[in-house]
Parts: structure tokens; C-alpha cells; sequence
């Protein structure tokens, strides 16, 4: 079911902020005997309870580390993404009507000047408001969803993000008016969703030099393909509608849908029942090829992530992890997954498992809890997943996701 609601009744988030809020946590900034801040080597960010978003270091090793708690006024803190290229910037969603970006991530978190979506409240139907609730970064662009029929292209121009105002949508919004800069309109015949939330980049341009991207409504089981993302004219080039896509766990966030690293058109996306290989060929015609059941089918998927080989992949359902091989041949040639292990990390019988991320080392990040214990929820580091059996090292609590789709790593696979 949507979460937009009428723009009237939104509630107000913050308006400007330059750095982190009053409760962050006192080793947000690391420095080194000689006053310069020390670069952390691996980054993570995921939402937690109330609105918060965490931060942490070193999730590439043994444990991950925090750095920062923070909230930036929203009621859900539900996605994040940290820029592949450096590390050291990124952006936040908390279904609210405003963007938020994030730099020096890696030496001392802080918050930007947000970006306010409130001019494309009536994308998603006369009345109702911008509610981020995914977004993708790529370098100097990026991508975020807004519970609505399209997608706001952002900018990076001078170590600062802006609104992509080169952007123009020809046509009208709900509410009869023009859209506003900056705006990539879905709302053709082609793709009667009206609520994309979730959206990933691919990690490599297409041999026209243009960049693909998706965007999943997973309530109306709709997927569209998007070209030449970060040009000054993305056009919406393809769509598709099956019931497969149909999962109330991926209404947030960006944990549903992965490009295989070094690929320009190569992707797997989550199911009802576990995930598929996403063919791109023709991303004018998407297709759903290899469908794969993961457990017995009865959890939905909420994460799904890909090592940096590009030919493991593990999936979050339920409370298992479950872990498959043979990703490049199943792309390419449509043979099938091998199923190598599945295990959970808990033995509380409400455990549950809301994201899943590889670092490029092939370490899987899993984001994890049980919200009937105290604490009960933790982001543990996992080894050894790609090789068919798996090896826990450190864990570091946290409070509960508001949703799965949360959590971002980096370096992660697709890192430059």
C-alpha cells in the first residue's frame, strides 16, 4: 500500500542543517597524532529505530566500528547510498520530501544542505506530497525515488549536490502543471505504477556511452528501464509488469534489485519467491529469466547482493541467509543457480534478516535482529559466504530498520 499522503497533512522535516545532530555519536571524527583526519578504509551506512541513521568503519574486516548516529527529522530512516567513486559522499531517504546528502563520510561524517522534493509533490497524484524513499549514486550523479511516477535526477557539481535542472519532462504532472526540472516522468501508458520506490545504477556505461538505470514498484509489480541517466536527457526506454515483482518487503529502500559489478546491462532482481536474472539486452523489452526459489518460498526476499567476481550471490529471506553460485552462467546463459548454504545467525525464533551487502573483499555485511530481545539487533560481518560455507566474526549492535533496503557499504563490488 502507498505511504504517500496529502501534502496538507505531511509532516515537516528539517529545512537546512551543516552538521550532524546533538546526540552523534563523540568518535564521529578520528584523528591522527598530527591533527589531519585518518580515512576510514571501509564505510557503512543503515537506518535504525526512530528515524536514526547509523554510521560505521571497517566493515570490510573483523568488526564493524560505529561513527556516527544520527537523525535528520524524519519519522524512517530508509535508505542510503554511498557514492562508489571515493566513499567519502552520499545521500539519505526518510520518506519525507527532502533529500539529504552526506560528506566525509569516511573521516567525520556530516550532514549537507538538503535537497527539497517538495516541487514534485503531485508526481505521484494531485495532492500528495515527495516521499524519498530510494536513491543510487554513481560518481557525479544520482537517482532518487519519490513513492511517485518517476525519478529526480541529482548533480554533484563542486564537491556539492544540486537538483538536475537540465532535465526537462515534456508534459504535465497530476495536477495539470509542467513538470519541473530536473524530473524523469513515468507516467506514459507504458508504466501505469504510480509508486517506484526502489532504484539501482549500472556500474558501467553501454557501449552508446549511456548509463542504465531501474526503478521497481514493487506494490504494482512494475519495473522500468531508464537511459542515459546523468545525461541532460534520461529517457524512460522500457517497462515491465509481472506478478513476480509483487513483494511487501522491497516497498522501501534499495535492497531489491543489484547490477552485477563491471556490467552495463547484466542485473538481478528479487521476487515474491526468491530473485531472477534481470536480461537487459533489449532495455527496451526486460525480461525475467532463471527464476529461483530461495528456501521453501514462503519469505519474501528483502536483500540481494552480488561479490565482486560477479558469480555468488546471497539473498536475505526470513531469517536465513541464503547463498548461490553460477551467477555469470545464469546471466549469460541461462543455466541454473547452485545452491551452496543458507544459515541464520540467530536461534531466536522471531530472528530476522533485513539486508544483506558484499564489500568488495567478499565480506557479507548482514543487518539483523530480533526485536522481542535487548539488545536485540545487530549488523555482523560474515566471511567465507562465496566459498559455500560461512564464518562469523564481529558484531555490533544497533536498534531496528524502520524497513529492509537500508543498508549501503563501501568499497563495495561495483567500487571503481
Amino acid at each position: 500500500m502507498s505511504r504517500r499522503i496529502p501534502a496538507f497533512v505531511a509532516a515537516v522535516a528539517i529545512t537546512a542543517t551543516a552538521g550532524l545532530a546533538a546526540n552523534a555519536d563523540a568518535s564521529t571524527s578520528h584523528r591522527s597524532h598530527d591533527g589531519v583526519a585518518r580515512r576510514a578504509g571501509s564505510v557503512g551506512l543503515f537506518g535504525a529505530d526512530g528515524g536514526f541513521f547509523q554510521a560505521v568503519k571497517g566493515v570490510s574486516g573483523r568488526k564493524a566500528h560505529k561513527t556516527a548516529f544520527f537523525d535528520v527529522s524524519g519519522s524512517r530512516a530508509t535508505a542510503t547510498a554511498v557514492n562508489p567513486v571515493g566513499g567519502d559522499d552520499g545521500l539519505l531517504c526518510d520518506t519525507g520530501e527532502n533529500v539529504v546528502p552526506v560528506r566525509t563520510i569516511r573521516t567525520g561524517i556530516q550532514l549537507s544542505l538538503v535537497l527539497d522534493a517538495s516541487p514534485y509533490d503531485d508526481e505521484g497524484g494531485d495532492g500528495f506530497h515527495f516521499a524519498c524513499s530510494g536513491v543510487a549514486v554513481h560518481g557525479r550523479f544520482a537517482l532518487a525515488t519519490g513513492d511517485s511516477q518517476g525519478l529526480l535526477q541529482l548533480r554533484r557539481r563542486h564537491g556539492t549536490w544540486k537538483i538536475d535542472r537540465r532535465v526537462q519532462s515534456p508534459g504535465l504532472d497530476d495536477a495539470g502543471d509542467p513538470h519541473e526540472p530536473g524530473w524523469i516522468n513515468f507516467r506514459t501508458s507504458v508504466t501505469p505504477a504510480t509508486t517506484f520506490d526502489n532504484v539501482a545504477i549500472a556500474p558501467k556505461p553501454m557501449p552508446d556511452g549511456r548509463y542504465l538505470a531501474l526503478a521497481v514498484d514493487h506494490t504494482n509489480r512494475t519495473l522500468a528501464v531508464v537511459s542515459g541517466v546523468g545525461s541532460a536527457e534520461p529517457t524512460l526506454v522500457g517497462a515491465l509488469r509481472a506478478g513476480a515483482l509483487r513483494n511487501g518487503a522491497l516497498d522501501q529502500g534499495t535492497g531489491g534489485v543489484v547490477f552485477l559489478p563491471g556490467s552495463s546491462d547484466r542485473a538481478l532482481i528479487a521476487t515474491m519467491t526468491g530473485f531472477a536474472v534481470l536480461r537487459l539486452r533489449d532495455p527496451a523489452e526486460p525480461r525475467l529469466k532463471v527464476r529461483t526459489k530461495v528456501g521453501d518460498g514462503s519469505h519474501p526476499p528483502s536483500s540481494i547482493t552480488v561479490t565482486s567476481d560477479a558469480d555468488h550471490v546471497a539473498v536475505a529471506a526470513g531469517s536465513h541467509v541464503f547463498g548461490s553460485r553460477n551467477v555469470r552462467a545464469a546471466v549469460l546463459h541461462g543455466k541454473k543457480f547452485r545452491k551452496q548454504t543458507s544459515f541464520r545467525l540467530s536461534s531466536a525464533g522471531t530472528e530476522t534478516v533485513s539486508d544483506v551487502a558484499y564489500t568488495a573483499n567478499g565480506t557479507l555485511v548482514v543487518l539483523h535482529g530480533d526485536s522481542a530481545s535487548i539488545p536485540g539487533w545487530f549488523l555482523t560481518l560474515v566471511k567465507k559466504v562465496p566459498r559455500g560455507h560461512h564464518a562469523v566474526r564481529g558484531s555490533t549492535s544497533t536498534t531496528a530498520p524502520s524497513d529492509p533496503g537500508s543498508l549501503s557499504v563501501w568499497p563495495a563490488p561495483s567500487s571503481p
